[in-house]
């Protein structure tokens, strides 16, 4: 008789788990590759932008070089918000190389974007807030699983990596820090 009492709160407890399995893999933050190939494109040219007008920089010989890591891809109606997480330095050419003068690191921003004939276009965006604001701003902006990737330090690569490109110059120029 104990045995047929343990088969309903079995089937319970296997009707948990189930329900809590499929809400892990839903609430997974996924990344459409080919929408984040296809998107990042006009993200990164404003987010260039967007910091050369902020920092009022308009040397010619002054560029803002982002690197970025796609959090998540979601879908959003018609459109599609991409979730990232950004670094930017803003390099100056002097002499035979570059200096890195400022920039920000680990910037969490997630960008709506829509489909265009000529690719995406960036409809809006929001940062995270700054000191007390930022965890719970980065909770707001990212699904549970993408804001713990971000608060745990997920990081895109170092922009000096690609500063020499921005310039047209080789691959190996060397790229300091402002003194």
């Amino acid at each position: 008789m104990g045995n047929v009492k343990r088969w309903p709160v079995l089937a319970g407890v296997g009707v948990v788990v189930a329900a809590a399995g499929w809400w892990i893999v839903d609430e997974m933050p996924s990344v459409d590759d080919a929408v984040a190939r296809d998107a990042l494109p006009s993200i990164d040219e404003h987010l260039r932008a967007w910091l050369a007008t902020a920092a009022r920089s308009g040397d010619p010989n002054i560029r803002w070089v982002c690197t970025q890591k796609v959090i998540e891809t979601r879908a959003d109606g018609e459109r599609v918000k991409v979730g990232l997480v950004a670094s930017c330095d803003e390099v100056a050419k002097e002499n035979d190389g570059l200096v890195k003068r400022g920039g920000i690191r680990r910037q969490p921003v997630v960008y709506r974007v829509e489909r265009t004939p000529d690719g995406y276009r960036v409809l809006d965006w929001k940062f995270a807030e700054d000191g007390a604001g930022y965890s719970p701003s980065v909770k707001a902006m990212f699904s549970w699983v993408g804001a713990r990737r971000v608060l745990d330090g997920t990081s895109p690569d170092d922009p000096a990596k690609i500063a020499p490109a921005a310039f047209g110059l080789p691959e190996d120029t060397p790229v300091r820090a402002r003194r």
